[in-house]
C-alpha cells in the first residue's frame, strides 16, 4: 500500500495511529457544550401540490424542521432597509403549520398597512414553497404586528 504524500492523508494516518490523551472527556465536554447551543426545532408536515400531506417512496411523512421554514422567512424581512423582524413566531399543532406571527421594528415613515399588505403575499410564497400548498394555510394566517420604528435601517440598529 502506497503512502499518501497528501496533507489530508498525512493528517488520517496520523489520527489513526493513537488517540490523543483525555480525547473521550474532551469529546464529552464538546458534544455537551454545542447540545446546550443548539435548540431543538419542531417538524413541520409538508404538502404535495394538490394539497395532501407529502410522502415518501415507503409512505412516510415528509417534514422540514421549524428552523428552517424561520431562517427563510427571516432572509425575506431583511432584504430591505424599510422594516427587520424582531420575532418570527410559528404556530405548530399536530406537526402542521397553523399560523405565523412576525413583529416586525419598520424604518420611520413608511406606510404601515401597505407595507404589511405588500409582505403578507411574500411570506405565504415562502410557507408554500418549503412546505406545499396546506389547503389551510393562507393569508388570514399570517399574524405582522409592528413593535418599534426606528430612523434608518431596522436592520443595522
Amino acid at each position: 500500500m502506497a503512502l499518501d504524500p497528501s496533507p489530508l492523508g498525512r493528517a488520517v494516518r496520523a489520527a489513526r495511529a493513537e488517540e490523543p490523551a483525555g480525547w473521550v472527556d474532551l469529546a464529552g465536554s464538546i458534544m455537551s457544550r454545542v447540545r446546550a447551543i443548539v435548540v431543538p426545532s419542531e417538524p413541520i408536515l409538508t404538502f404535495t401540490e394538490q394539497g395532501t400531506p407529502a410522502r415518501d417512496e415507503q409512505g412516510s411523512a415528509t417534514y422540514v424542521s421549524a428552523r428552517v421554514v424561520i431562517a427563510a422567512l427571516r432572509r425575506l424581512l431583511q432584504e430591505h432597509p424599510t422594516h427587520a423582524p424582531e420575532t418570527i413566531d410559528l404556530h405548530v399543532d399536530d406537526s402542521r403549520l397553523t399560523g405565523v406571527d412576525i413583529r416586525l421594528v419598520a424604518r420611520y415613515g413608511i406606510e404601515l398597512h401597505p407595507l404589511a399588505d405588500t409582505l403578507r403575499p411574500q411570506i405565504l410564497d415562502i410557507v408554500r414553497g418549503l412546505l406545499g400548498p396546506d389547503p389551510d394555510v393562507d393569508l388570514s394566517t399570517i399574524e405582522i404586528e409592528y413593535v418599534d420604528v426606528t430612523r434608518g435601517d431596522p436592520n443595522r440598529s
